[in-house]
């Protein structure tokens, strides 16, 4: 029979995998650090380093994150400590007064600490985070520490260069006033054992916590692999795949002897693969134009008809796998997006609501690609992946939409879109990319595509990063779900 534990775990499986996918934090929270909750973060961990494909850090990463788990839960407890008898924790005489009986009198009533750490909401969070070329490792509690135990941190930090076992640690580096005091310096010896060492670990304090990081590097084997057949593919794009569907319904506009343009926009607004087409169309007339109504004013009835040709050599007409999921997602992001930007003249200095509108259709582009290869495509990619270990699982992670942003950044990259439609059609999740120039217009992108995934159950609220919901004068999920409703209704009127 499978424990509530285990359904727990296998409940979040596929949170995980979007959270990775689409590089989302992980949080989790607690007060006390149960031995329940301790087997649920080491579970949530190992299935998070799955899906980052880093296995093989995983006993190691346990270690070490038990090691700071218990850091962290010993410094809250520390605090309600030292409050009950009156203490202050920042005056190294009464610190050393307290740290003498600490141990004994907490292990001894371990429970009331506890009890006393909740109550005073002194929390511990784990964080878990894939980021691009980077997985973050974050354990913060709710304790700022002391000048004394910065001091021996930093201390403990350097002491590590000295060993080169954990035998030798063992041995030589005791220290009676905080118990055996080796975990840090054991945690740096077991990174070193996987190619990282001390720039992977930070631990600082802000004006409310203590932040303890391990920073770890992609797999560099896999990643370097998907990336190769990322360029690949895209050198492989010779046309644009365009909907068997979408396009009979223009042809049908185009083919009459006069054109309702209206009509047509109607259309290519509801579609990101023939708004991409007109956009790549005016990028090759050298006045790249996002404001889909006025690119169609460049072009003559007549081009128009020769642009959504089945006979234009840029154009593949076809039957799209996975048609409606990114459809879907490409409407709604679209109209997210310009009914977040409609009334918010900050962030329209560069592009303008109708522009913001176009970019959310064009943020789809990467994932059309992926899910409808051609033939030439597939048979390449596929032989390409037989020269690494673990093809089949290349392949499922090159396939599986991870890299969407990233192919559609290349793609239009190599059709000369500009520096700015590129920056924001691919950096909405990895801002810490975009041109520092660039970032001050990602929020609208951003906070559309998060309403999507929260709306489809990828993604939970509190993963969502506030400061950019704070531009919208959104702070609360009530606040989220009430405009997530407000669009989806308006949506489905006009859809």
């Amino acid at each position: 029979m499978v424990s509530d534990l285990e359904e727990k775990i296998e409940f979040d499986r596929e949170k995980i995998r979007n959270s990775v996918r689409l590089q989302m934090p992980i949080e989790i929270t607690t007060y006390t650090l149960s031995r329940n909750m301790e087997i649920y973060i080491y579970d949530i961990l190992t299935a998070f380093l799955e899906e980052c494909y880093q296995e093989h850090l995983i006993q190691n990463l346990k270690y070490c994150l038990g090691e700071l788990l218990t850091n962290a839960k010993k410094a809250n407890t520390k605090r309600v400590y030292f409050k009950e008898k009156g203490l202050d924790i920042n005056n190294p005489q009464e610190y050393e007064k307290g740290m003498d009986q600490f141990k004994v009198d907490t292990l001894s009533n371990i429970d009331h600490y506890l009890e006393l750490q909740k109550k005073s909401g002194l929390y511990i969070k784990v964080l878990l985070q894939f980021c691009g070329l980077e997985i973050k490792i974050q354990i913060k509690n709710k304790a700022v520490l002391t000048l004394d135990e910065e001091k021996k941190i930093r201390s403990k930090i350097q002491n590590a260069k000295k060993f080169n076992s954990i035998e030798e640690v063992y041995a030589k580096a005791l220290d009676p006033s905080e118990g055996a005091g080796l975990g840090i310096i054991i945690i740096i010896l077991m990174l070193q054992k996987v190619g990282l060492g001390k720039d992977n670990y930070k631990c600082y304090s802000t004006d409310r916590e203590t932040i303890t990081e391990i920073i770890l590097p992609c797999n560099a084997d896999i990643y370097n692999a998907v990336q190769l057949l990322t360029y690949e593919y895209v050198k492989l794009q010779e046309q644009i795949p365009i909907r068997l569907a979408s396009y009979r319904q223009v042809r049908t506009i185009l083919d009459k002897a006069e054109v309702n343009r209206e009509e047509l926009l109607k259309h290519i607004m509801k579609d990101d693969t023939l708004a991409f087409l007109l956009v790549k169309n005016t990028v090759d007339n050298e006045r790249e134009q996002l404001d889909l109504k006025k690119a169609l004013k460049q072009f003559t009835d007549d081009q128009l008809r020769n642009i959504f040709s089945s006979d234009n050599p840029d154009v593949e007409v076809m039957e799209f796998n996975d048609l409606e999921s990114t459809k879907r997602h490409a409407q709604k992001v679209s109209f997210y997006v310009y009914n977040l930007v409609q009334n918010n003249p900050d962030f329209q200095e560069i592009f303008n609501a109708q522009e913001y509108y176009t970019l959310g259709l064009l943020d789809s582009i990467g994932l059309d690609l992926l899910r409808n290869p051609t033939q030439v495509q597939e048979q390449f990619i596929k032989d390409l992946s037989e020269q690494y270990d673990n093809s089949e699982r290349i392949r499922t992670i090159f396939y599986d939409g991870m890299v969407g942003g990233f192919l559609a950044f290349m793609y239009m990259k190599k059709l000369k879109f500009s520096e700015e439609t590129l920056a924001l059609v691919s950096g909405w999740n990895t801002t810490n990319y975009v041109p520092e120039r660039l970032q001050k217009y990602m929020p609208p992108l951003y906070v559309a595509e998060v309403l999507y995934a929260y709306s489809e159950h990828h993604i939970d609220f509190y993963q969502i990063d506030s400061k950019y919901l704070a531009l919208f004068d959104i702070y609360t999920e009530d606040q989220f779900v009430y405009i997530l409703n407000k669009l989806d209704d308006a949506f489905n009127e006009e859809y």
